[in-house]
This record gives C-alpha cells, sequence and structure tokens, in this order.
C-alpha cells in the first residue's frame, strides 16, 4: 500500500468518544447550568441523592455496558474473518504444494530417458528433487506478516 494509507489517522472509521476530561467538564456546566435555573444549590445537590439520579445512574451504565457489548462482538467478527482469511491461504497453500509434488511425480524419470539411450546421472535426479524441495518449501512457508 502506498504513503497516503500510512498518513491516516488510527480513529478514522469509528466515532470519536469524549474522554473522561470532557465529560468531566460537561458535567460540571450541567451542575451550574441547574444551578442557574434553579437558584437553589441545595435542591440541586438534593437531586444527586434522589432516586431518580440512581435511575440515572442505572441507565447509563446499562448503555454503557450494551455499547462496549457490541464494540466487543464486532471485534470478534473482524478476528473471526481474519482467522477464516488465514485458514483459506493455509488452504490454497496445500494445495499448491500438492499439485507441485503431483508434478514433480508425473515428470518422466531418468531410468526410462536411461533406457532410450541417454545416460542421466543420479546427481540430476536428485537435483530435480532438491529443486522439487524448495519450490514445496517456498509454497508451505507462512508470510512473515501473519
Amino acid at each position: 500500500m502506498g504513503p497516503e494509507t500510512s498518513q491516516k489517522p488510527r480513529s478514522a472509521g469509528r466515532p470519536k468518544w469524549p474522554r473522561l476530561a470532557e465529560i468531566a467538564l460537561y458535567a460540571v456546566a450541567v451542575f451550574c447550568l441547574a444551578v442557574l435555573l434553579t437558584r437553589d444549590v441545595g435542591m440541586v445537590i438534593s437531586f444527586f441523592y434522589s432516586p431518580w439520579a440512581i435511575l440515572l445512574l442505572v441507565f447509563a451504565f446499562v448503555e454503557f455496558l450494551i455499547i462496549k457489548g457490541g464494540d466487543r462482538s464486532r471485534l470478534y467478527l473482524i478476528e473471526l474473518e481474519k482467522m477464516r482469511e488465514r485458514e483459506q491461504q493455509y488452504v490454497a497453500r496445500q494445495r499448491r504444494a500438492l499439485e507441485e509434488v503431483q508434478r514433480a511425480l508425473g515428470r518422466p524419470q531418468p531410468s526410462s530417458s536411461a533406457s532410450e539411450g541417454g545416460a542421466v546421472s543420479p546427481a540430476s535426479s536428485s537435483a530435480d528433487h532438491e529443486e522439487c524441495l524448495k519450490r514445496v518449501e517456498q509454497i508451505l512457508r507462512p508470510d512473515l506478516k501473519e
């Protein structure tokens, strides 16, 4: 891939969630706004200890769990897809290696050419086998990226 993909920010496809400091600033702003609107600090503080505040906290916690669960499920699906792709690549490499071995076994043997009058040395047969083994190793060797 080109250099233009390496300059892409990491969070390009994901929504930007506020950080903890931003959430704290929002909470302080809401508290100040509530104090300004009601003009009663005691009433705003007593709201934080009311059943409604607890209900809001439970709702926020459940929503947090649902969002995190969805993110985790999405990550599991991505990992599962990567594993399937690796398995397909492995099976394809195995098939190519088997085809290479079958092609090497299907070659005319040195004994048949020797019977026709041509002299074939055992060294050339060994070289053919070594060449076949090298090609099979190259096919079966997993990529360094995996």
